[in-house]
């Protein structure tokens, strides 16, 4: 009996920690539909993600133009040891003779212009879509043909300039909507799409593509040459170009309000408004990180296809039609949603006469976690803003009329209810606000545990520990309440 008496006590006297606890455990079991939720988000933007690269590949991927580079073939002497005519094992005698052996040169030009305007446009697969663009850009400048004594080449050099070719390289070709035509200082030579591989580079940067045109009438007397070509591609998420001039000026103008400038090279200019914009970048050789001429045989393929694949200046296009990651963001305030509810909850509950049991929690957490689900479902077919307010609105309803009926309190069913959509308005601001997420959701936890700290100044943690055991106890033996005598008043 004494064992009895101690123990109903020592539960008495923590009703209160141990209901804390029991509530910290169902936030606890509360994590598992949230990280299904999680995952389910994560299924759903791989989904897109997967959608809109197939949409890419039929159209065009992301698209980096680079060029025009002139190379000039070079067959050099070298005095190399064979087999005398009289060699034999016996005898085997060598002599020297000398062969012609060909390489490569890289000239890169003097002046290099690109001004581009890109037009964008979204394609639909099912509730998918995926931001596509066109752009057309023209290509001028002019290169300085270097004399043979200028050139990194030995003294006896044949220079092949009947077999010089200008390469351009563009990143995806089957995005080509034009047959690109070179102005070679005022002669139309048409381009080709060139099937070797970049002379002198090896491995994965030798496999980039290209296309070539020769130059008719180069000579060693030629000195300076304008050219000017148009590319017109279609592509996707990116634009890339690379600056190869000695000074390089580029000019794009674009549709879209959303662009975001990446690249080793910001533009010197940009103006970003609803109509769209423009961004200009100035580049000179020493920011290029190139020489003007270089060797095949030396590694200066390979820093040239190096430059191409790492460097350049780069425009993407954000879509900002992109939920997922704003509902994948908002999960991340799940518990918050949760603890909020369970602990305005429990003030209910001590403040008034009315227990609530676990499963009635439960109930209510379940509630605040489909919201997420509804959120993410919606935004699929009408759009974030409006599936977060409807979701908003679904589950502020719900969560309202079932805390009034287990609390009996209208009054409090309803604070609950404006509570929780404040939290919900807070939340979407802070969702827009990517830069100053962190800062405003550390002052949504202050604001609340402040208004907890407030609305439990006044609690008498023990007190409330019999309270909470007198409630239960009076729910679970209603008729013994009743026919119990009545108190005299101050017992």
């Amino acid at each position: 009996m004494q064992d009895s008496k101690t123990m109903t006590g020592f539960f008495t006297r923590y009703a209160a920690l141990l209901k804390i606890g029991l509530l910290g455990f169902l936030v606890l079991i509360m994590t598992i539909p949230l990280e299904y939720v999680w995952s389910v988000i994560r299924e759903r933007a791989y989904l897109s993600e997967s959608v809109e690269r197939n949409l890419g590949e039929s159209w065009g991927r992301a698209q980096t133009i680079a060029g025009p580079v002139l190379l000039l073939p070079v067959e050099e002497p070298r005095m190399v040891k064979v087999k005398a005519p009289d060699w034999t094992k016996d005898k085997p005698l060598y002599v020297e003779e000398q062969r012609w052996f060909r390489h490569h040169l890289y000239i890169l030009p003097e002046d290099h212009n690109v001004s581009a305007a890109l037009t964008s446009q979204t394609r639909r697969r099912g509730i998918y879509e995926a931001l596509l663009y066109t752009t057309r850009a023209e290509v001028s400048g002019r290169f300085e043909v270097p004399a043979a004594s200028s050139l990194p080449v030995t003294e006896n050099a044949r220079l092949l300039y009947g077999q010089a070719r200008l390469l351009v390289h563009v990143a995806d070709l089957r995005g080509s909507a034009n047959a690109p035509r070179l102005d070679w200082g005022g002669r139309e030579v048409l381009f080709d799409v060139r099937s070797d591989p970049l002379p002198g580079a090896s491995g994965k940067n030798g496999n980039l593509s290209w296309i070539e045109a020769p130059l008719p009438g180069l000579s060693s007397t030629t000195g300076t040459q304008d050219f000017t070509f148009d590319l017109e591609l279609k592509g996707s998420h990116r634009l890339r170009f690379i600056p190869l001039g000695r000074s390089s000026d580029i000019a794009l103008s674009g549709d879209w309000p959303h662009p975001s400038f990446a690249g080793v090279n910001l533009p010197v200019t940009n103006e970003v408004n609803a109509e769209g914009f423009t961004a200009r970048w100035q580049v000179s050789h020493l920011a290029r990180g190139l020489p003007q001429v270089a060797r095949d045989d030396n590694g200066g393929a390979s820093v040239l296809a190096g430059q191409i694949v790492g460097n350049g200046v780069e425009t993407r296009l954000l879509n900002t039609v992109d939920f997922y990651s704003k509902s994948e963001r908002s999960v991340k305030y799940g518990l918050l949603f949760v603890v909020v509810t369970f602990g305005t909850l429990f003030i209910f509950e001590a403040l008034g006469r009315r227990r609530l049991h676990a499963v009635q929690y439960l109930m209510v957490g379940a509630a605040v976690t489909l919201f997420f689900l509804l959120q993410l479902s919606l935004a699929e077919v009408i759009g974030f803003a409006a599936a977060y307010g409807s979701a908003a609105l679904a589950c502020v309803a719900l969560v309202t009329l079932y805390a009034a009926k287990i609390t009996a309190s209208r009054s409090r069913g309803l604070v609950l209810g404006g509570l929780l959509a404040g939290v919900y308005g807070y939340l979407f601001i802070t969702l827009q606000s990517e830069d100053h997420a962190m800062m405003m959701g550390s002052f949504l936890l202050l604001a609340l545990l402040a208004a907890a700290m407030y609305a439990t100044r006044n609690f008498d943690w023990y007190a409330l520990g019999s309270r909470l055991a007198q409630g239960a106890s009076d729910q679970a033996n209603p008729e013994e309440k009743a026919d119990a005598p009545p108190t005299q008043a101050g017992a």
